[in-house]
């Protein structure tokens, strides 16, 4: 709509509410009735003679006092000034990578373990177990590890209710307990990402899990997921991530971390995709070069729900996989204790 000039608010002052709109309306050629009366309450004015009634009619407009205040264009300039900026900042505080970068500069080989699923809080977790684990990674300087989601067990009387009654302690409880055992390998940490346990949290009352860890591990924070260009030595290993990705298969376990590569990663190494509690490793020569794929498995066992599916105890492995510094050369384990086997060998 094109501005009121003052000739026209002039016309709009002597004539509104002493006669009815519709009757001078034609000194107003490019406005309509609903403009004029718009115009007439900007500029203040009130009648009842708004042109459907007589000049005798019931209607009067009420007055207010102070007078309603008004939106100008540019109080809304303002506020979209003021979101962009508040969108900016907001963004500035994000430690989410998509993708990173992480060098290990050495000329000796490593190896890498994926950390998936350890629901700590569970009843069903074998919680001496899994510190011993944590033990053994802690004994060896080579072996660098990935968290692949899950760290928590995590049921909130917002997400999954029933999941509460095979909890040991409170998700308070269990967020403390998960921080003092994955410590034990600050240092060894190249990055973690959010499963969906540990996102009940952030669905409930915003709390990122992976925010907080990724900061107290001082390592990455990949989200949900996301890409590392991992350099050992000379070697650039690009390996992708994810807690949860579509293309599940019961006969297939590693066609997940498959699609990932095809859809999303077409240049990764190794993919690997965690949450359904079955370890599986395949190791596929491909025509443009060969792949891992990786599905971790989980700490937990089976809990009640899953007992309830059909799914037994598919035991508790961490996958590692060695790799090579001086050039492209991946080998893949199901386990821990199986890598660190054959790594002593290739140490001595």
């Amino acid at each position: 709509m094109t501005k009121y000039i003052e000739e026209e608010d002039i016309l709009i002052r002597e004539h509104y509410g002493k006669s009815p709109v519709r009757t001078w309306l034609h000194l107003l050629p490019k406005r309509t009735r609903d403009s004029v009366i718009t115009r007439a309450n900007r500029l203040g004015l009130s009648s009842g003679l708004l042109g459907n009634q007589a000049t005798t009619g019931n209607y009067v407009k009420p007055q207010f006092k102070p007078p309603l205040p008004e939106m100008s264009d540019l109080s809304f300039d303002e506020l979209w000034e003021a979101a962009y900026a508040f969108q900016g900042a907001s963004k500035s505080l994000s430690t989410r990578y998509d993708e990173v970068d992480i060098e290990i500069p050495t000329k000796r080989p490593i190896a890498l373990c994926f950390i998936a699923d350890t629901h700590i809080g569970s009843i069903d977790v074998p919680l001496d177990y899994v510190r011993s684990r944590f033990e053994l990674l802690e004994e060896y300087p080579f072996i660098y590890v990935g968290g692949c989601g899950d760290m928590i067990d995590n049921y909130l009387p917002t997400s999954h209710v029933e999941g509460m009654f095979g909890q040991m302690f409170p998700p308070e409880l269990q967020k403390e307990l998960v921080e003092n055992l994955y410590a034990k390998l600050r240092g060894k940490w190249l990055w973690v990402i959010q499963g969906c346990h540990d996102d009940f949290s952030h669905k409930a009352d915003d709390f990122d899990l992976a925010k907080h860890m990724a900061k107290h591990l001082n390592c990455a924070n990949l989200g949900y997921g996301g890409l590392v260009n991992l350099k050992v030595g000379e070697q650039i290993y690009k390996i992708a991530i994810r807690h949860k990705y579509k293309y599940n298969s019961s006969y297939n376990p590693t066609h997940s971390p498959k699609q990932l590569v095809r859809f999303d990663y077409k240049n990764a190494d190794i993919a690997v995709v965690a949450h359904n509690h079955i370890t599986a490793i395949e190791q596929s020569a491909e025509p443009d070069k060969d792949r891992i794929y990786i599905r971790p498995g989980s700490m937990k066992g089976p809990d009640r729900y899953a007992r309830s599916l059909g799914f037994r105890d598919t035991g508790k492995q961490m996958p590692t996989v060695i790799l090579w510094p001086d050039k492209r050369k991946m080998l893949a384990f199901m386990d821990l204790e199986q890598a660190i086997e054959i790594f002593k060998n290739l140490t001595i």
